[in-house]
């Protein structure tokens, strides 16, 4: 979660792996320095103060109300502000207390407190972003690997099972490896006619030729490819048709390796045992 503030302007959104988005930017109405007659200057000064507290209390309650419903899926909330407010805004304790929770140690100066501002946030706290991802992709191997070991584990592997375990329902969320690779190929056999409906499934790498046919081992010239998606994108289409959960695993902890080396890059963690 990302979040930019000063005293004239305020904008908060997320980012999630490339994609940024900047939900909202929201303008304050406080006061410029010039005092209008017939105020005294304590009073005057009083006012500009009450009407940063409620834009500040503004700006955060909007951020807050957006980022909680999803809080489970934050891993952190990075600030970030031309000036001093934004280290005020987060020591005078505005945001909401489940949000304080994640707030990240280290804010970033930035030049503008809007849609550029946020952008330019992402770039300065790149190296953070990057070690709460991989701590983020720890976690969450570490809860597969936890889960695996049980009597009955709400967890597998493999692609057969996976698929399996996607076609009934059965999987929350999908580890998928980013070092995983090749081509979900639909093929048909003009020789035999073999396979469902005249065809069959499998995975291929570019290089890979295509395989005999299965059924009268007819040779490859046989054999002809209907359609071809990649392997990562079928996966999250059957994922997304079970509200299913997709997380992509870098191969740059060990716990990442250990996934694609150990687990075929494939894993998942399940909403119920299906042993």
């Amino acid at each position: 979660a990302l979040f930019v503030i000063d005293r004239s302007e305020a904008a908060y959104g997320i980012a999630s792996g490339k994609r940024i988005h900047v939900q909202e930017h929201l303008v304050s109405n406080i006061m410029g320095k010039h005092r209008q007659g017939g105020q005294s200057a304590q009073r005057f000064e009083r006012l500009i103060e009450e009407a940063a507290h409620n834009f500040f209390k503004r700006a955060t309650e909007h951020a807050s109300s957006y980022w909680l419903p999803n809080l489970e899926h934050i891993q952190a909330v990075i600030i970030g502000g031309p000036g001093a407010t934004k280290d005020f805004v987060v020591k005078n304790e505005y945001f909401h207390h489940e949000i304080a929770k994640k707030i990240a140690k280290t804010t970033f100066d930035v030049g503008y407190s809007n849609e550029s501002g946020v952008r330019e946030l992402v770039e300065n706290a790149g190296q953070l972003m990057g070690e709460i991802e991989l701590d983020a992709e720890r976690q969450i191997m570490n809860r597969f690997l936890t889960e695996l070991i049980r009597t009955h584990p709400k967890a597998t592997y493999g692609e057969m099972m996976i698929k399996d375990a996607l076609n009934k329902g059965a999987v929350d969320t999908l580890l998928i490896s980013e070092g995983l690779r090749g081509n979900s190929v639909e093929l048909e056999c003009k020789k035999c006619g073999h396979g469902d409906e005249g065809s069959w499934e499998e995975r291929l790498t570019r290089q890979q030729e295509l395989p005999a046919c299965p059924n009268c081992e007819a040779s490859n010239d046989a054999v002809r490819e209907r359609s071809s998606v990649s392997f990562i994108d079928s996966l999250s289409m059957m994922a997304e048709e079970s509200n299913t959960e997709v997380v992509y695993i870098s191969i740059d902890t060990e716990e990442g390796s250990q996934l694609i080396q150990g687990f075929g890059g494939l894993a998942a963690i399940l909403r119920y045992p299906l042993m």
